[in-house]
């Protein structure tokens, strides 16, 4: 498998899921959890890889705090813009005769737990035929652009599956139109935006409309080994812990050297994986608009040399080697040769099925802030298809609580319905696991502008060579700003 070519487990983690493992949606997902075939997590034996949104955790027992996200830096074309008049009219008759074409991304658990909902659909509308096309992608980004170019192309679908990764790009070009009538207009659909924290429908939210109906999500926690804390007496870390507090425990639960060197930190080394460490210093990489670059903050060159010194001052990290890393982390992770690592919940199922459960999870330390990061995966209706009313039905299956408990039960990612995020099934392991679906209490979206595949390339190839200690966290970023704001403002004036 290409590991380099996967940048955002979290999104494309929320994609793909197969009996050997799982499989990448961003995230963002995004990866995330987002698509396709990024690899994950997992130990040895099972490449596991996550779905970028797609798994269910734990949810807190008050609603989360709505978190907005950042209005895109790009307008919808106006033809997009009106929700159709059909939207108020009601479902569509039982007996009507159509097809809709799905745009999709997953593995072959995915594929069954579509075509589970599928059947159900079909129950009410009999005589409507469902052609879903999986797409096999390894990144959102490459995803996000097979679609646009597809849809220019002249192959409409009549529903599109995308992360957030991907949201801003198939806005800009006008090819999904908003769901606000949809919603307001049918009470299912109400029904189901109140099972969704609003952190994740302020996700989908592009000049005040909502472009999206999520089904599954991920986030960045960090995972420990709970027998290797407690065979060094170290202190489980708390809710509370802080940059300081870890850099301490990665300390104690660095030791050895050579073959039977263990590290305290394995850095999870893509675009999402590190998003944690700005979001916690109070800062984020674009501005809060996303319309530019904010690499020229101090607290991004904090936030970029502490994770440098994890590896060339500490020692308490082994070096990033690339993309690869995240890959290699669970493996290490699974086999006590790693304290601690970073992930949301795309993994579990491939520590489970190599019987590793010495783990536990808990919230990223905090500098000055506690904010955590989410990606997010969702059904759009294509702006040309002639069948909006009808897809909206078959998207409202597509997120039923049938199909969510099914998601949930695959394990990759973190259902979008808070009934099931909270059921006892998905509560059960890890014991922590409340966090999951807590983390949106206080929690941003991943930065994902229209031109989301140029901002992450540009970042994660300066932070390669700061990592490898070819150019200075200073020079680095100096470079890496400069850039970045270049395509930003190509962006805006493109």
């Amino acid at each position: 498998m290409d590991t380099k070519n996967v940048r955002r487990r979290d999104f494309l983690r929320l994609t793909t899921l197969s009996a050997a493992g799982l499989v990448v949606t961003a995230c963002g997902g995004a990866a995330p959890a987002p698509g396709p075939a990024a690899p994950t997590a997992a130990p040895a034996a099972a490449t596991a890889a996550p779905k970028p949104t797609t798994a269910p955790a734990a949810a807190p027992t008050a609603a989360p705090k709505p978190t907005t996200a950042p209005a895109a830096p790009t307008t919808a074309p106006a033809a997009a813009t009106a929700a159709p008049a059909a939207a108020a009219a009601g479902a569509p008759p039982a007996n009507i005769s159509a097809t809709i074409s799905i745009f999709d991304f997953g593995g072959e658990a995915d594929k069954k737990i579509y075509a589970d909902a599928h059947a159900r659909f079909k129950k009410k509308y009999p005589n409507v035929t469902i052609e879903d096309n999986f797409v096999p992608v390894t990144t959102w980004s490459e995803f996000s652009n097979k679609v646009a170019t597809d849809v220019a192309g002249g192959h409409t679908p009549d529903i599109i599956n995308i992360a957030i990764e991907g949201t801003r790009l198939v806005v800009k070009k006008g090819l999904i139109i908003p769901l606000d009538d949809y919603i307001s207009n049918d009470p299912s659909g109400k029904e189901l935006i109140a099972d969704v924290a609003p952190a994740l429908i302020d996700a989908f939210k592009v000049d005040g409309k909502i472009w999206q109906i999520p089904h599954s999500w991920n986030n960045m926690l960090i995972y420990y080994n709970t027998k290797m804390f407690k065979d060094g007496n170290i202190d489980p870390p708390k809710e509370t812990w802080t940059w300081d507090d870890f850099l301490a425990t990665a300390k104690k639960l660095t030791t050895g050297s050579g073959d039977t060197k263990v590290y305290g930190f394995g850095i999870p080394f893509f675009n999402f994986g590190l998003t944690p460490w700005f979001l916690t210093k109070g800062t984020y990489r674009l501005t809060p608009d996303w319309s530019d670059s904010n690499l020229n903050d101090p607290k991004v060159l904090e936030s970029v040399t502490f994770v440098h010194d994890l590896v060339h001052v500490h020692q308490v990290s082994p070096d990033v080697g690339g993309e690869a890393g995240v890959d290699v982390n669970a493996q290490l992770f699974a086999a006590g040769k790693l304290g601690m690592s970073g992930w949301g919940h795309w993994p579990i199922q491939g520590f489970f099925q190599n019987n590793f459960k010495d783990f536990d999870v808990q919230f990223w330390p905090r500098s000055t802030a506690a904010t955590s990061v989410h990606g997010v995966g969702g059904w759009g209706i294509s702006k040309d298809s002639q069948n909006k009313p009808l897809a909206w039905e078959l998207i409202k299956e597509l997120t039923s609580k049938e199909t969510i408990q099914a998601t949930a039960e695959a394990g990759v990612a973190i259902p979008a319905r808070r009934s099931v995020a909270e059921g006892a099934d998905f509560l059960k392991f890890p014991t922590n696991s409340k966090i999951f679906y807590g983390s949106l209490q206080d929690s941003k979206p991943v930065e994902a502008p229209a031109n989301f595949n140029e901002v992450e390339t540009i970042f994660m190839r300066y932070m390669g060579d700061i990592m490898s200690d070819a150019s200075t966290p200073e020079d680095g970023l100096k470079a890496a700003h400069q850039e970045l704001s270049a395509a930003m403002a190509k962006l805006k004036n493109g």
